[in-house]
């Protein structure tokens, strides 16, 4: 008699949304999920704002205390990525205005299965546009472009991080947008439209 084959169960994908419904119900270990999922995200992030990733991954844990705390106002009709990097948002504007730091910026650590010295060219140039541009747009000008490429937000959700209207965040874009482009090179942007890693990158859309 022949057995049937086993089929193996994909464990099921709980969201993000779904998780922190569970943290409001009481539950921890949904919310420690969470913090998995998005620790690394917004250390890069904060780091990318506040130049520095000691301040970055300090500022990180000051975030999920307080987006804890403030569990139950997070409202499901909204996605719970934007929620959170709007609470990380305003850290760093705190942060602000207590201190100004100087540290170079630092960039997420991947696993990166290609030729090292391959891996580690495209890290570089990609690094080397983006330290470009912080150096040469206004603050909101690069947070902008940072939610919206580097992290890939719509545009709705980058104007709910920042608080401000959609209309704004476009010409935010623009405005970067153009000043960038009178300080790259065309090889420059050939490099960041052929780096895989940099698919949300900024030239990418021009």
């Amino acid at each position: 008699m022949l057995k049937e084959p086993v089929v193996e169960s994909k464990p099921i994908e709980i969201s993000a949304e779904e998780l922190a419904l569970r943290c409001q119900e009481g539950c921890l270990e949904s919310f420690e999920q969470l913090v998995g999922q998005f620790e690394q995200r917004i250390v890069n992030f904060l780091n990318k704002m506040v130049n520095s990733r000691q301040d970055a991954e300090d500022l990180t844990q000051d975030t999920f205390v307080k987006a804890y705390k403030n569990i139950h106002r997070f409202n499901p009709k909204y996605k719970f990525t934007t929620w959170l990097f709007t609470i990380a948002k305003r850290m760093a504007m705190n942060h602000y205005r207590s201190v100004k730091t100087t540290v170079e910026l630092t960039s997420e650590k991947e696993i990166d299965e290609r030729d090292p010295s391959v891996a580690l060219e495209e890290k570089d140039q990609a690094e080397g546009l983006w330290d470009k541009a912080k150096r040469l747009l206004k603050p909101n000008q690069y947070d902008a472009l940072w939610l919206r490429y580097g992290e890939g937000f719509s545009i709705r959700e980058a104007a709910k991080v920042m608080q401000t209207n959609e209309l704004r965040v476009r010409v935010l874009l623009h405005r970067a947008r153009n000043k960038l482009a009178k300080h790259l090179t065309g090889n420059q942007i050939q490099q960041w439209q052929e780096c895989p890693k940099q698919r949300k990158g900024i030239l990418v859309v021009w």
